[in-house]
């Protein structure tokens, strides 16, 4: 029986939706403080009304990750009974791996709906690593938050070099969600310096 403390697993939003909805991908492998500070300093920052937490079948740029319904449970415990947050189990229930393919479906899904990837700087700098990474940037906004360590190599990645005239100043967020893409922007937050690789190198979680 779910528990009634954890958020629920939902797949994928209403398919009539036309709110503003994150969509945070990622091994979380395992998931930990860092990442729960992308995912609340992009919900207050971009004016979300929802996030949905992606954990990935896998990474092909990365060594493979633990269970998925244990890294999706990791999650739920992680978010706790936040009303804007949603773990979503959609790559492992249809059977995806790439970001493209898994925002092709979300925005098939809901038409109507204003989603933005979101991503910590980390992720940036490797961007141009991932399947398809281009049709990406010009399906959906982007957000970025910053992250220990990753300011330098992400604002000179090769994203951003080549989509350096659709980034939106800082002061102007807010708007990302209605922003046609490609538009991204870049936020600035205190750090969180936990990582995944220094929680599976100690063997804690969070």
């Amino acid at each position: 029986m779910t528990s009634p403390l954890l958020p629920p697993v939902r797949t994928l939003p209403p398919p009539a939706t036309t709110q503003r909805i994150g969509l945070f991908g990622g091994s979380f492998n395992p998931p930990h403080s860092g990442h729960l500070h992308v995912a609340e300093t992009a919900l207050k920052r971009l004016g979300l009304d929802w996030i949905y937490w992606l954990p990935a079948r896998g990474n092909p740029l990365k060594t493979p990750p633990a269970d998925f319904y244990d890294r999706l449970h990791d999650v739920r415990e992680l978010i706790g009974h936040n009303p804007s947050m949603f773990v979503s189990d959609f790559e492992h229930w249809a059977g995806v791996t790439y970001t493209v393919d898994v925002i092709g479906h979300f925005t098939r899904h809901c038409p109507n709906a204003h989603f933005v990837w979101l991503m910590g700087a980390d992720s940036l700098s490797n961007f141009h690593d991932w399947r398809n990474w281009r049709q990406v940037a010009d399906t959906l906004p982007i957000g970025v938050v910053s992250r220990p360590h990753a300011s330098t190599d992400a604002l000179h990645s090769p994203f951003a070099n080549i989509y350096a005239g659709d980034r939106l100043r800082e002061r102007d967020a807010a708007l990302l969600a209605e922003s046609p893409a490609p538009a991204w922007v870049y936020l600035k937050a205190p750090y969180d310096l936990t990582s995944s690789t220094q929680l599976r190198t100690s063997g804690q979680k969070r």
